[in-house]
């Protein structure tokens, strides 16, 4: 048995549901019954294989020990199963669980939370020296570990949570193609459409379907035939080559084909391909949301087979599905293609489907993220470049982008020669770097660009900012000596935390290895993947194998960024290549004399301005700190007759380089205060006679704090000085 102990001030908790079908039984009244107990000691408690009435009574003997010495109330044990990865069967478990409770009720009050429920907690830790203690306690008297608390964070960390991740992972994956095959069976029957493909994705999964075009109302009979599929909780087992459903579909015949040992998926009704397991039953889905649909094309592939696609999430529990519908209606909120209309910053147009329209003050947004981006690169040695956007395509077949990425790539002919529109700046800025001999003496050499590309995006995937056919990589090339790889990357990293936190974001880490379609030799892809591990196990980040995620050229870092509702976020990249200075034969001269070949690393920390922007968007939730909000200050006059005065104001807020916006239109002060707080303008400076005759403004901050008789001259410097230093 593993036990983990908190001295707390309070403990709550409220059984929600079952998190399994061998959880305990409680009383009707007690599911939803917050209960509360004061100065407690919580145990924490993993049952483990073996472990049996002896091991609950020596474990019994050490927490009498704690309690007494903290001088607690009462005892709360808490089935808690991650602190361990032998965990004993779950009937075991709850009769040690019993036995254990039953041996502190002899010298405290003893209190027990349901085994095998879901519950909402909530704690407060007083912080005694004792609070945070974890032992490991066996079923003989003489084996008790003690492991200080930080210890057993870290051992929870990399074993226990770890596990139970990967173990959640599985299931999570198992609800997912279980709610597709209620999907297909459910369209199927209503529309008699053919399941083409499923495809797991991040948050839940997306169908293909051979069927008429979707519409909200034939939508609504898939979900109504979805909701009686689970409620008929039918039976779901290896399915039969020769059910109806597989026989009568072209799309599983012809996978069947090239993989006949590819996993199916049969109820008593259907039968369909699934990509891995499935849970045991219909009924082991709570429900299945579908999110949004759209027209799609066979394998991705434009001019393919057009097909209809449903994304859709699948849920086990009542409660994972409420928790995500609150995040969705925040997420809803936070939109950033309403927000962008709202708060005029862009708009998008049928006449150019993919591409942005920057109104005045997205581009007041977009100049204040480059301009800071800038900054950061001047001061860590990086030198501008900008190279065409439009290279013949000899150059496209050298870097092996057109083998490996000519579906997603623009061409055209110029002077009847074939060209491409640019899908990422490397080629262009190996040009740079090649067009005259360079020294060791350069190296590192740091070029950056904000560059414009182009990328072939089918019509169904454009969403708002996060997927575009054309957008601004804020791309850089860093050639270097392998000696320097090590140092070069650490700096990076350092650079990438510190942009991140002026944002406000935390992030994850992966290390993103060689992928199956990969240009170059093993032996190269393995010195290149050993040379970032080392890089990124100096620098003390904590990260995560993404196996065979990386470039076509090189494996990768990718930096995921945590949003201010808990979402994730691919932004940042850092990329070794051994490959492209080979291919381009890039040389520098080294201190013998000799001619060497230098490695490049290959670096955004933005990714796509355009996708930074919409997620900025949304983790702000438009209300921007006060260096990047498009809009800084709103000038009210009170009446007409203070309109000069607010002119005045205006005009001086402009030239200290304050983003201004003067409202003295006809309307009442109030309706131009209102539009203020719509726009999520930091401040509003109301003026009238009071202001006028002591050159003064009525500051309200954006959170309603309100400041009168500021100096104009002073809070013009306060802004200004707040814009240097980008301060919130």
């Amino acid at each position: 048995m593993r036990i983990l102990e908190l001295h707390c001030d309070y403990v709550k908790y409220t059984p929600r549901e079952k998190a399994f079908k061998q959880a305990e039984e409680i009383p009707a009244a007690d599911k939803g019954k917050e209960t509360t107990l004061k100065n407690t000691l919580v145990i924490f408690a993993t049952v483990e294989e073996g472990d049996d009435a002896a091991t609950a009574a020596n474990a019994a003997t050490v927490v009498e020990k704690n309690y007494r010495e903290v001088k607690a109330e009462n005892i709360l044990v808490y089935p808690y199963a991650h602190l361990s990865s032998r965990l004993a069967p779950p009937q075991a478990a709850l009769n040690t669980l019993k036995q254990l409770a039953e041996n502190i009720a002899k010298f405290a009050p003893a209190h027990r939370s349901p085994f095998g429920w879901y519950k909402a907690f909530e704690l407060k830790c007083k912080g005694h020296p004792l609070a945070e203690l974890s032992k490991t306690i066996s079923n003989q008297a003489t084996e008790v570990n003690i492991i200080p608390g930080d210890a057993m964070r870290e051992y929870a960390t990399l074993q226990g949570e770890k596990l139970a991740a990967a173990k959640e992972g599985k299931e999570r994956d198992k609800c997912q193609r279980t709610g597709a095959l209620i999907i297909a069976q459910a369209a199927h029957a209503t529309l008699n459409a053919k399941l083409a493909d499923v495809t797991l994705t991040q948050d839940g999964f997306y169908c293909d379907f051979e069927s008429k075009p979707l519409s909200p109302a034939t939508v609504e009979e898939v979900a109504n035939e979805c909701r009686a599929i689970i409620a008929a909780g039918e039976k779901i087992t290896a399915g039969k080559r020769t059910h109806e459903a597989i026989a009568e579909n072209a799309y599983a015949q012809a996978t069947l084909s090239k993989a006949p040992h590819a996993k199916l998926a049969s109820t008593p009704r259907f039968c369909a391909l699934m990509p891995g397991s499935t849970l045991e039953n219909t009924g082991a889905v709570n429900a299945v949301l579908i999110t949004k649909f759209g027209g799609s094309c066979l394998n991705n592939k434009e001019g393919n087979t057009p097909l209809q696609r449903v994304y859709c999430i699948a849920f086990k529990t009542t409660r994972e599905k409420e928790d995500y519908e609150k995040l969705a209606a925040e997420a809803e909120k936070r939109d950033h293609r309403k927000l962008g209309q709202q708060l005029d910053l862009f708009s998008l147009h049928e006449e150019s489907p993919g591409n942005v329209f920057y109104h005045p003050k997205g581009m007041a947004l977009r100049n204040a993220l480059e301009k800071y981006w800038r900054e950061e690169h001047e001061r860590e040695g990086y030198e501008e470049i900008r190279t065409p956007i439009i290279l013949n395509d000899e150059l496209w077949r050298r870097s092996g982008h057109y083998d490996h990425y000519r579906e997603n790539m623009y061409f055209t002919s110029i002077d009847g020669r074939p060209n491409a529109v640019k899908p990422m700046n490397c080629p262009g800025g190996i040009l740079i770097y090649n067009n005259r001999q360079r020294s060791y003496r350069e190296l590192p050499l740091r070029l950056a660009e904000l560059g414009l590309v182009h990328r072939h995006e089918l019509s169904g995937v454009l969403s708002g900012l996060f997927r575009v056919r054309s957008f601004t990589q804020d791309d850089a090339h860093i050639y270097c000596t392998e000696a320097q790889i090590d140092s070069e990357v650490k700096r990076l990293i350092t650079l990438f935390k510190r942009v991140y936190e002026k944002f406000g974001f935390k992030f994850d880490v992966e290390l993103s290895t060689r992928p199956e379609k990969a240009m170059g030799s093993q032996e190269l892809w393995a010195k290149a993947e050993a040379a970032l591990e080392k890089a990124l196990k100096h620098s003390g980040l904590a990260y995560q194998i993404n196996a065979g995620d990386g470039a076509f050229y090189g494996p990768k870092i990718d930096f995921k960024l945590n949003d201010a509702i808990g979402r994730k976020w691919q932004c940042g990249t850092i990329q070794l290549d051994f490959q492209m200075p080979e291919r381009f034969a890039i040389e520098y001269v080294d201190s013998d004399g000799s001619k060497k070949r230098p490695v490049m690393l290959h670096r955004v920390v933005y990714g796509s301005l355009e996708r930074f922007l919409g997620v900025l968007i949304e983790h702000y939730a438009g209300a921007f700190p006060i260096w990047l909000s498009p809009v800084q200050t709103a000038v009210i006059p009170m009446t007409e007759a203070h309109n000069e005065y607010a002119a005045k104001v205006h005009s001086q807020l402009r030239q200290a380089g304050v983003r201004s916006e003067l409202m003295d239109s006809r309307g009442t002060m109030e309706s131009k205060v209102r539009d203020a707080q719509m726009q999520k303008i930091p401040f509003t400076l109301v003026v009238g006679g009071e202001e006028e005759r002591h050159g003064t403004v009525s500051v309200r901050h954006r959170d309603g704090k309100l400041e009168r008789g500021v100096k104009t001259q002073e809070f013009c410097e306060r802004i200004v000085r707040t814009n240097r230093e980008r301060d919130a």
